[in-house]
């Protein structure tokens, strides 16, 4: 048993997205001690925060998902309907982005794990909900990286979908200072952000990176020209303003701020 117990780490662990069972855990006291410390600080302890829907319905927030999702997330069984999403670890503007994003769409508290020797972090969190929520928009196979895409045509999708699947793909794999890129190994899913690039009025370009040589995946490769990224650019700014971001686009990914071509 601890006996000696930090009020402080114990509000700094829970407000980062961590359980009280994962929290006693690290401490090597019990969830109720936790729980009692928590609620002499002032905390609504939420003690299983399971989530059953939707908190918002907004499709721009749906599609901002799924495309953070089809790029860095990846999701298992393992004492639980377990869900992580890959980021940097340097990129803390983008690590709390993710953290306030699923709690705007899903009221879902997450916590962050980081890899020694590595820059990797994994937003982590547990759903049955958010799980299965996947599986009603995009097809993908075992080796997920390969094979993601959506479910549907884009022409089937609305517009705000649209646009927020592809700022989830941007802000996962995409890249945008001074021109946009966005890499992939699963082909359709490249076909599907030329499509939603289309739709958005972008002339999107393709160039195949054949590793098959190497015993690798090819590399699908889509991008803009300089004066098209910028106003793309200007778009995804626009959108995470609209959903309460206070950071732009670039200094979510650790850019320097872009300006116009």
């Amino acid at each position: 048993m601890n006996t000696n117990i930090s009020s402080e780490k114990l509000v700094e662990s829970y407000s980062q997205g961590m359980s009280l069972r994962a929290i006693s855990r690290e401490e090597g006291i019990s969830p109720n001690t936790v729980k009692k410390y928590l609620l002499l600080q002032g905390f609504k302890v939420d003690i299983k925060n399971i989530i059953h829907g939707l908190k918002n319905n907004d499709d721009l927030l749906i599609g901002l998902y799924l495309g953070i999702w089809a790029g860095d997330g990846t999701q298992f069984l393992d004492n639980g309907y377990t869900i992580k999403i890959c980021c940097d670890s340097r990129t803390r503007y983008l690590i709390e982005f993710y953290q306030n994003f699923l709690l705007q769409l899903f009221d879902k508290k997450s916590r962050v794990a980081t890899e020694s020797g590595n820059n990797r972090a994994f937003i982590i969190f547990k759903s049955k909900f958010i799980y299965k929520f996947v599986y009603y928009h995009l097809n993908f196979e075992d080796k997920k990286t390969y094979s993601v895409h959506l479910k549907r045509p884009v022409l089937s999708y609305s517009k705000r979908f649209l646009q927020g699947f592809l700022l989830g793909l941007a802000l996962t794999d995409g890249y945008l200072n001074k021109k946009f890129y966005f890499n992939t190994t699963s082909p359709k899913l490249a076909e599907d952000a030329i499509g939603i690039l289309s739709i958005l009025g972008f002339d999107a370009r393709k160039y195949v990176h054949n590793r098959k040589k190497y015993g690798w995946k090819d590399l699908h490769m889509v991008s803009l020209r300089k004066e098209e990224s910028y106003a793309l650019l200007c778009i995804f700014d626009k959108m995470l303003k609209n959903i309460g971001s206070t950071k732009s686009f670039s200094a979510l990914k650790g850019y320097g701020e872009m300006g116009p071509p």
